[in-house]
């Protein structure tokens, strides 16, 4: 998330709406002080791409910074010897 001075924005104001385009959140700040928030959009229509979008202003994950190899997807499972659901299960009890 960015943070802009209120006069820096209006002196910018293409330059943040680029970014905003982009996905990203400009939080407009007079004094110190959040006043503001500019997020995109978000089309109601295409519903995995907007909350992937979504995810991203939110800070929850950010983008790829590159594609992974079609190879990646190739490679096997990791052996494991002790269940992931028994662990899960282990672990909650000793709370």
């Amino acid at each position: 998330m960015h943070q802009v001075p209120v006069t820096d924005l209006k002196n910018r104001l293409s330059e943040f709406l680029r970014l905003v385009k982009h996905g990203e959140t400009v939080e407009v700040m007079e004094r110190n002080v959040a006043i503001a928030r500019i997020e995109a959009v978000v089309p109601a229509s295409d519903s995995s791409a907007s909350r992937f979008q979504q995810l991203v202003r939110e800070g929850v994950i950010t983008q790829p910074k590159h594609r992974l190899e079609p190879e990646f997807f190739s490679f096997p499972p990791v052996p494991c010897k002790e269940s992931v659901v028994q662990a899960l299960l282990e672990e909650r009890d000793e709370r």
